[in-house]
């Protein structure tokens, strides 16, 4: 069978016969043996699910949650079960393609592979000596978060000296906020939550965002802890637990506010405080102001629930407290996740919270290939890439692992620039997406069945394997082929540039101090577990729980948390979250049925005159957004929710992000999309 034909770079099939023995095939040389491989998703998601694949015939015939996974266990999300139907979907992209009529209209002729890498390598060479290595612009992001195909196509871009995009969209505050108080983000893992007393999910909504993170929360709660969940939206996470629908961007002012109650009433921890943190004495000084008069007219939440969580939280031991990116995309994103991370050290947890874990140790530099750069690259922001473009630096554009004319704010500069005849665009990806329309050159991606990798989550402590379970569709490529391949058409000499995909890890994991576990190993068992490292120290300056930040005063971010009020130039606030068939931009071409629709409080309809499903018009200062109207009591009056990245060519020509702010924060560069306000024409 072809399917076990040796294939370069991504990876060989690996005949699977030793997976699991109730499995194992009889003969795979028999016709219509299936084949049964281990795969992980590398979408950008808390569970990075272990997966089992079936191969029939060289097709994956269906795919199954591992279940021998620790954390994976028997539950895969919507997507994960449908994803044979996203590998043979008939839209996919299967040969390089070269643009033919204007930017933007999505009109291509095929090409060749050679014919593709010669016209991309020409561009290269020439922008470069007539505009210096910084006009090429590297764009790479999280569609595929496999440490392999995410990270190699870095050696290529330090080869050759381009600038680069850094990835600052996404959770950078609130890692950054972290990283202030306690050295890192590293909090609780999945089975300590599951044991807590109390769980206090804060901005995160798990039902749609981590499903086994959401049944760890149901099966606490099962076990007798309470659940609160607060967030200005009523979520199916809400619907477990005890909500507190507090007003957006108010957040730290419960947690500060939280503070002073807990000082004032000499609830706080007092040796744990003195043992283990600094700044306690400056911290009392800023928390005086917010008593629960002023908390509760300023979240909205009424004194009585502010009191309740408080004393729930004081008595109710252990707890954690699980915060969500989606909270610390505002203005003032930072200083709520780091006024909310201080809450467990009051009463002594050493760190009571979830953000975001990264147990693993590798060696990113060797991943990336840092040694090939020969002079210090150019960065710009993510989350102001419109401006960057505007200024006229970037003449070439390599996009791969992202869909930035889905899922930038500020989308009509975005687009604008794009539509400049001297930016020579390059994609790489799997569909033709909106970014794809705008490009010179496109060029087809695999999907992970077809390649190999190896992954890390962000939620538990796994590196789970990723085998190469089918040969790639058409011509399609993985990112590190792609990049070998123009390497060699470039005759670029360094070794790193061709280093196979398995080598590399197995060099990965060899040298790794924290995986448990050889090479050999994760190959037999499908993954392995990450030591857990001492979570009573902290890489802080002081070595200790920094309530008050000397590093941080001296960055211009502040000593201490503050609550920042956010206000805008419009009436309502936007907030923008993923959908649950959505990972930001994937999946939108098969799931249609996500419309764009603009969900509303019925009394700020009533005001507005708006009947229930008619299209409305969002208008602010970065532009427009027509949708329909649906109301609900789910969302608090002033407040506008939209699911983000849709595809604007299947939702008639925008998405929200046509009227979100591309506003920087102070916090390591972060976006603050759910501070946009609009106004309803």
């Amino acid at each position: 069978m072809s399917v076990m034909l040796a294939a370069r770079g991504c990876g060989q099939p690996i005949n699977s016969r030793r997976i699991l023995e109730d499995r194992r095939a009889a003969d795979p040389s028999k016709e219509g043996t299936t084949l049964y491989l281990f795969n992980s998703c590398p979408r950008d998601c808390y569970d990075t699910c272990s997966m089992i694949a079936r191969v029939r015939a060289e097709k994956l015939h269906s795919v199954e949650a591992n279940a021998k996974h620790p954390f994976t266990g028997r539950n895969l999300c919507p997507k994960g079960r449908s994803m044979p139907q996203y590998v043979y979907s008939k839209n996919r992209l299967l040969h390089p393609v070269k643009r033919i009529g204007k930017k933007g209209e999505g009109q291509f002729e095929r090409i060749s592979w050679p014919d593709a890498l010669k016209e991309i390598s020409k561009e290269i060479r020439n922008r470069s000596a007539e505009f210096g290595t910084h006009s090429i612009l590297q764009f790479g992001h999280a569609g595929n978060m496999g440490l392999i195909q995410r990270n190699f196509p870095n050696r290529f871009f330090n080869a050759i000296g381009a600038a680069k995009v850094t990835e600052t969209i996404c959770s950078n505050a609130g890692d950054r906020a972290l990283e202030l108080v306690y050295g890192s983000s590293l909090g609780m893992l999945p089975d300590e939550i599951q044991k807590c007393r109390l769980v206090v999910v804060w901005g995160m909504n798990p039902a749609w965002s981590s499903p086994h993170g959401f049944d760890i929360i149901k099966k606490a709660k099962k076990a007798g802890a309470k659940i609160y969940v607060i967030d200005p939206i009523q979520t199916a996470t809400a619907e477990a637990g005890v909500h507190l629908q507090i007003r957006p961007t108010t957040d730290a002012v419960l947690a500060l506010g939280s503070i002073n109650h807990l000082i004032e009433n000499r609830l706080v921890n007092s040796e744990f405080l003195r043992l283990n943190t600094v700044g306690f004495e400056k911290l009392t000084e800023v928390v005086k102001k917010f008593d629960m008069r002023s908390i509760s007219r300023i979240t909205g939440l009424g004194i009585g629930e502010i009191e309740d969580f408080i004393g729930d939280y004081t008595s109710m031991r252990p707890s954690c407290i699980m915060m969500g990116y989606g909270m610390q995309r505002n203005r003032n994103g930072g200083d709520m996740i780091r006024a909310i991370s201080l809450l467990p050290a009051m009463i002594g947890e050493k760190r009571g919270f979830y953000y975001s874990n990264d147990l693993a140790d590798f060696d990113m530099d060797y991943l990336r290939g840092t040694s090939l750069k020969s002079r210090i690259r150019e960065e710009h922001g993510m989350v102001d890439l419109g401006r960057t473009l505007a200024s006229g630096k970037a003449k070439m554009l390599f996009v791969y692992g992202s869909n930035p004319l889905a899922t930038l704010p500020n989308q009509r500069l975005v687009r604008k620039e794009f539509l400049r005849e001297d930016l020579f665009v390059v994609v790489h990806d799997l569909f033709v997406t909106d970014t794809a329309d705008y490009a010179d050159i496109v060029l087809p991606a695999t999907t992970f069945f077809e390649h190999f990798d190896i992954n890390t989550s962000y939620f538990h402590q796994y590196l789970s394997l990723n085998e190469k379970a089918i040969q790639p569709l058409g011509e399609s490529k993985c990112n590190s082929d792609m990049f070998r391949a123009l390497a060699a058409e470039m005759r670029l000499s360094h070794r790193e540039l061709f280093e196979g995909d398995e080598k590399i890890a197995r060099t990965l994991i060899s040298n790794s101090r924290a995986v448990e576990g050889t090479y050999d190993t994760l190959t037999k068992k499908g993954f392995l577990r990450f030591k857990v490292p001492d979570r009573t120290t902290y890489e802080t300056p002081s070595g200790k729980i920094e309530l008050y930040s000397s590093l941080a005063e001296e960055e211009g971010i502040g000593g201490l948390p503050i609550h920042v009020e956010v206000r805008g130039r419009f009436p309502y606030q936007v907030i923008s979250p993923v959908h649950q068939l959505l990972c930001r931009s994937q999946y939108h071409d098969r799931r249609r049925e996500v419309a764009p629709i603009v969900y509303m409080n019925p009394r700020d309809a009533a005001n507005e005159g708006i009947e229930p499903e008619s299209q409305i018009t969002l208008r602010n200062e970065f532009g427009e957004l027509q949708a329909k109207a649906e109301l609900s009591e789910k969302v608090p009056e002033g407040v506008l929710l939209c699911y983000s990245a849709l595809w604007p060519k299947l939702s008639g020509g925008t998405n929200v992000n046509f009227v979100t702010t591309d506003y920087v924060q102070r916090y390591d560069q972060c976006s603050a999309l759910n501070s946009t306000f609009v106004e309803i024409l």
